[in-house]
Parts: structure tokens; C-alpha cells; sequence
């Protein structure tokens, strides 16, 4: 029986390793398992406070004993009465260049930390950065939003650029002190500013405010009582030195030469949108 048993147990190794439909892969076989690379995201850890009681933000960086050394003081619009930011300690997940809000404003360089809280830009009616709410933004350091954090353009892109997902968020209430840094100010946007639809913070090249021409150079057709002659002159220098605000010598101008130099009297922008709504 036992020569049996051995005799069968060889007829099936040979089978497997020469019946043509379960030949082994020797090659494959031999072959070591690979495993995926996990990609490491080698950005600095930093923990981000937020005192909704003052509103301002502080940004720490974490040591590698574990200490926290405060690095940077923003000042931010946490929820108005009735809106309140929650408290707590919470971590950071989605990150979107822009994000249509509750309201049908949009936010830009939004970060989600705690459901449909974030930290993001003060509001635009659109999905552009020309079309700040600017009234909003000259309330940066008092409660104004529904519950998230908003803050000036450079400082959400901080945290959205450098604030990698699962950094910690604390949300607190100190009425006695901002934080380690103190609260920062804020100049306000003068409401006769022809640039008060771009936040004075966004480095795009396109913001006036630095001397951005626009994305999409639209040629101006209309009137001379049409023409925004203020702005015309307020973009450039050179013109400004020579023709002061002089409504006729500016237009006139532009229709003679600035349209065929490329010199800018309106400009269109248009982003990409994420589809989805949260509180702003």
C-alpha cells in the first residue's frame, strides 16, 4: 500500500510539471514579491491654533522632540454669532484650489479640517480671483463667516501649499490672548479702489495691485463716458505722469495708441470649479 501511495504521488508531480496545461512558470516562480513604494510626504509637520474668540491663527512647527515653535500669525474671520467655529482638535483632509460654498460664493485654497469646516479665502462671487467680495474682506479679524476660517488669499495658500493632510487643528477660545505671535492687521480695501475685486494679498501676476495685466485681454469698445479712465490711469504709471486723471486725454489715449501697445482697460478671467458645496 505504501509503495502504492508513493508511486501515485510521483505520477502527479510529473503530471504538473509536464501536462502542457499545468506546466509551472519556473521563472515566474522564483521571481521575489515586489511590494508598492509608499510615497512620503516630506513637508514639514506643523499644527495650526486658531482662536476664535480673537480671531487669528497661529502656525507651529513640530520638532522632532515633539516641541511646538511658533512660525507665523494670521488673521482670520471665524464664525459670526450663531455660526460659531466648533471647537476642538481636529486634522486636516481635502484640499481645493477653489469650492463652492453653502452660499453660492466661492472659496479659494480651501482646506477641510472638520466636515464642512474650512479654512479658506475670503469670498468670491465667482470662481475668479477678480471678483472679491472685498466688504468681506475688510471684516478679517472679526467673526463674520458660517463656521469656517476664512483668511486673506496669501495665508490660505500657505496652509493649503505647506500644511500637508492630517495636520493638526485646534480651535480654541482665548479672549485674554491672540497666541505667541499676536494678531496681525489688516489694511483695509478703500471702496473707491478700482482694484477692491483682487485681494491686495494674491500673488498672481495677474492682481493689479502688483501690476498685473489681466488673463484674457479684452479690447475695450464702449464710450469715453464709459471708460474706467481712474483705473486706466491707476495701472499706468507712465500715463498717470504724463495725463493725470484728465478723463478725455486718457481715453483718447487708449483709442490711439494703448489698444495697439496691449495696455489693459478690462480683463476677463475664468478658473476650473470642484463641483460641491460647504459652509463659507
Amino acid at each position: 500500500m505504501r509503495k502504492g501511495r508513493i508511486l501515485l504521488a510521483n505520477v502527479l508531480c510529473a503530471a504538473l510539471l509536464f501536462y502542457p496545461g499545468t506546466q509551472m512558470n519556473s521563472s515566474a516562480a522564483e521571481l521575489p514579491e515586489t511590494e508598492e513604494e509608499e510615497v512620503v510626504d516630506d513637508r514639514p509637520d506643523y499644527a495650526v491654533y486658531v482662536n476664535r474668540a480673537l480671531n487669528c491663527v497661529t502656525v507651529k512647527l513640530v520638532e522632532e522632540d515633539g516641541t511646538l515653535t511658533p512660525i507665523k500669525a494670521m488673521v482670520c474671520s471665524c464664525g459670526k454669532e450663531g455660526s460659531s467655529t466648533p471647537e476642538g482638535t481636529f486634522r486636516t483632509s481635502n484640499y481645493y484650489e477653489w469650492r463652492r460654498m453653502v452660499d453660492d460664493t466661492f472659496g479659494r485654497y480651501a482646506v477641510r479640517f472638520n466636515k464642512k469646516i474650512l479654512f479658506h479665502s475670503v469670498p468670491y462671487i465667482e470662481a475668479s480671483p477678480d471678483t472679491l467680495k472685498w466688504e468681506e474682506y475688510n471684516r478679517l479679524g472679526e467673526s463674520a463667516s458660517l463656521g469656517c476660517v476664512r483668511l486673506a488669499a496669501e495665508d490660505a495658500k500657505w496652509i493649503y501649499e505647506n500644511c500637508k493632510p492630517g495636520t493638526k487643528v485646534v480651535v480654541y477660545s482665548d479672549e485674554e490672548e491672540a497666541g505667541e505671535l499676536g494678531k496681525p492687521t489688516v489694511e483695509k480695501i478703500d471702496a473707491d479702489s478700482p482694484y477692491r475685486i483682487w485681494d491686495p494679498t494674491d500673488e498672481s501676476a495677474e492682481n493689479p495691485w502688483f501690476g498685473g495685466d489681466g488673463v484674457i485681454v479684452v479690447p475695450f469698445t464702449g464710450t469715453m463716458e464709459e471708460f474706467d479712465y481712474v483705473a486706466y490711469a491707476n495701472r499706468y504709471a507712465d500715463l498717470r505722469k504724463v495725463f493725470g486723471y484728465d478723463q478725455e486725454a486718457l481715453y483718447e489715449h487708449y483709442i490711439t495708441c494703448g489698444m495697439d501697445e496691449g495696455r489693459i482697460a478690462q480683463g476677463i478671467a475664468s478658473y476650473e470649479v470642484t463641483d460641491g458645496q460647504e459652509w463659507e
